[in-house]
């Protein structure tokens, strides 16, 4: 079943056709909200809403951001009971009338003519079913983030971040982020999903995103903790696609294309997913972490 498939969404038919919707979820972080929505308003792009998912907050401080917002012509305030940060994008395209959808969360922030660049970027690209650009990475890590669309890649390693740009069709009609993953990598298995379909990322060589790393988030609590089961989720979810003779041809398609790590690495790194005890692969991808060599933020 493809989340939210039975919500009337009439998306094609707004007198604007370059309105841009950027969804922000927010679940306790007034201490940065304001960071993140001062980002988007001053963007020299005219064309675009804001939609603020609220996911549940309880923290008085967030509350009272929240409240600032409620008369921002700008900015579209959702409401709901915290269900996660899957539910929480999903929610807002639901209630987005925008043909492009943008994802920011509500601790990173863009510069100021990101979404111009975004826009015409994908114009320029009509191959190319959505555009994602470096990220300059904050807090905990600093540097700058560069990575490329290689699909051979993606299957085994999460190279693309969070913060798409891509036309609102392309994303309902693929599926929506998957509302069971609460442990994060939603994104990931989306990708995977869209990559499936024949849909295709292409990187925007400029830092634009500026990504908050921080060591108390989803990232390092939850998901890298529970990396291999959930690529196990992501495999067996996309089972069709994740069959070895499709593992071939796609590694024979895109061997030859620029890649993130050496290919014959990553080939090995599929081996060492498919064929070795979870425990021991998790280790291994723990350890290759903590050298930088590999997986880096």
């Amino acid at each position: 079943m493809k989340y939210g498939q039975n919500v009337n969404m009439n998306f094609k038919n707004y007198n604007n056709q370059k309105l841009i919707s950027i969804v922000v979820p927010c679940f306790n972080s007034g201490e940065t909200l304001d960071r993140t929505i001062q980002s988007i308003k001053n963007q020299t792009w005219i064309e675009k809403e804001i939609i603020l998912v609220n996911d549940g907050s309880n923290d008085k401080n967030t509350l009272e951001v929240l409240e600032g917002y409620k008369n921002d012509s700008l900015i579209k305030v959702i409401n709901q009971k915290n269900k996660g940060l899957s539910s929480a994008r999903n929610t807002g395209v639901i209630h987005s009338r925008g043909n492009y959808i943008f994802f920011l969360d509500s601790d990173d922030w863009i510069n100021l003519n990101a979404l111009e660049e975004f826009y015409k970027f994908l114009q320029n690209n009509k191959n190319s079913s959505y555009v994602f650009s470096d990220c300059i990475l904050e807090g905990s890590n600093k540097g700058i983030r560069k990575k490329v669309f290689n699909l051979f890649e993606q299957m085994f390693i999460n190279q693309i971040p969070y913060s798409i740009f891509i036309p609102k069709n392309i994303f309902v009609d693929n599926g929506f982020y998957d509302e069971t993953m609460l442990l994060g990598y939603e994104d990931w298995e989306f990708n995977v999903r869209l990559a499936a379909n024949k849909c295709y990322g292409k990187r925007l060589s400029k830092p634009l995103f500026h990504y908050n790393v921080s060591n108390s988030g989803m990232l390092i609590s939850k998901s890298i903790k529970n990396h291999i089961n959930i690529w196990n989720y992501i495999k067996g979810k996309n089972s069709e696609f994740y069959k070895f003779k499709n593992v071939i041809n796609v590694f024979y398609q895109w061997s030859f294309k620029k890649t993130n790590y050496p290919t014959i690495f990553i080939f090995l790194w599929f081996l060492i997913l498919e064929y070795l005890p979870k425990s021991l692969t998790l280790m291994i991808f723990l350890n290759l972490r903590k050298i930088k060599f590999f997986f880096k933020q």
